[in-house]
């Protein structure tokens, strides 16, 4: 938990500064991975009524408390923690912010709990490489792993790095674009909120439209890798 350990030493040591929030962790051939945008288990624990116990911390850092970690094994998608943050006080008899599992308060007879999802994903990782346009930063990563999950199954995975990332991207739009489904998504109220949304602060210059919008977030849009 490295990961946790470094962002969480960042937070309390620079409170006046905005935190990032604390990612939850997915373990994949031997590698961890940050999860900023997809974290299962928060709706599981939702859905369960399953709440923090009262001695668990919440702060800007972890505005949702629990903090998960997943393990991709055997080509299933499983839970095998939760973590909270807790105080204690050390040698000094000062008090520590420390982490705590609590994964066996909600599952005593269990190491791990199979996420029975269905949906395509996607994990950016590597160095973050930042340009700027028209007053814009943007943002791309090094690297990207896909998933497309069934039943918390993996169907099929992808390792790629950012110019096979756009390549792959191109080539799911094109046959995305042919089917009933882009159709009623494009014209949807849905798709009509987030087009306003994306151009609300931007230059005209940057404005995209619908199926441009599609295109460059299709990995969120689809259901399957074809």
């Amino acid at each position: 938990m490295k990961i946790i350990q470094s962002i969480v030493i960042l937070f309390f040591s620079c409170l006046v500064y905005s935190t990032p929030q604390i990612p939850d962790i997915l373990k994949y051939n031997d590698r961890e991975f940050e999860l900023h945008y997809f974290s299962p288990a928060h709706k599981y624990f939702k859905d369960n009524g399953f709440i923090p116990p009262k001695e668990a911390l919440k702060t800007t850092a972890n505005s949702n408390t629990f903090m998960f970690t997943y393990e991709i094994i055997n080509e299933k998608l499983f839970l095998i923690d939760v973590i909270i943050f807790i105080e204690k006080k050390n040698e000094n008899e000062t008090l520590d912010f420390v982490e705590k599992s609590i994964f066996k308060d909600y599952f005593p007879s269990e190491d791990k709990i199979l996420m029975n999802i269905s949906s395509v994903i996607v994990i950016s990782y590597g160095e973050t490489i930042y340009t700027e346009k028209l007053g814009w930063s943007h943002a791309r990563s090094e690297n990207y792993l896909i998933f497309e999950f069934e039943n918390g199954n993996v169907k099929k995975s992808l390792d790629l790095d950012y110019k096979k990332f756009k390549s792959e991207s191109k080539k799911q739009f094109r046959k995305f674009k042919k089917s009933e489904e882009f159709l009623i998504l494009v014209k949807s109220e849905k798709m009509k909120e987030e087009v306003e949304l994306y151009n609300e602060f931007r230059p005209k210059k940057l404005h995209l439209n619908a199926e441009k919008i599609i295109q460059k977030n299709i990995f969120f849009k689809i259901k399957k890798i074809d």
